[in-house]
């Protein structure tokens, strides 16, 4: 992934600032049972590769590495992804800790029945906060896929919430 180059973030800055997203991150494309593996793995593939990456690509080559790394562990184990959505934080009332659980509830589940590639692009947008083009450079598609994936992941979520 481009030249060799000598880094300008250490690999334990990097891992500091990155691990908690890129953890959770995890969390989505492999689930819980596989994600702390995954992440394990995508550290040690990182930190072996560490001054080969573009310094300008660091982030979408992490989100990259993690994402092959819970895709082998799926492929290892026989499994389709199930990842998990988290809940919101909890409200100042319990019925309203009750009535936001529930939704969130539901939306995961329509969220987990998404197909795999609509999946990772509404999680990177939406939770992730990843940008097109940042979106892109980590699954490696144009950024028209980008937009028309996110376009139908969205509209499925909304047939599926309105229904």
């Amino acid at each position: 992934m481009g030249t060799t180059t000598q880094s300008t973030i250490t690999f334990e800055d990097f891992y500091r600032s990155r691990a908690p997203a890129l953890h959770r991150y995890a969390t989505v494309v492999a689930g819980h049972s596989l994600a702390d593996d995954a992440c394990q793995d995508a550290w040690l593939r990182m930190w072996r590769a560490w001054g080969s990456a573009d310094d300008e690509r660091l982030d979408a080559w992490a989100r990259q590495v993690v994402r092959n790394c819970c895709i082998d562990r799926r492929q290892a184990r026989g499994e389709q992804a199930n990842p998990s959505v988290d809940t919101p934080a909890p409200g100042p009332e319990p019925d309203e800790l009750v009535v936001r659980r529930a939704e969130a509830i539901a939306l995961g589940e329509h969220v987990r029945r998404l197909p795999d590639h609509l999946r990772d692009v509404l999680w990177a947008r939406e939770m992730l906060g990843l940008s097109y083009a940042e979106i892109a450079a980590t699954l490696e598609i144009p950024i028209g896929t980008v937009m028309s994936r996110l376009h139908s992941a969205r509209r499925k979520l909304a047939r599926k919430l309105v229904g």
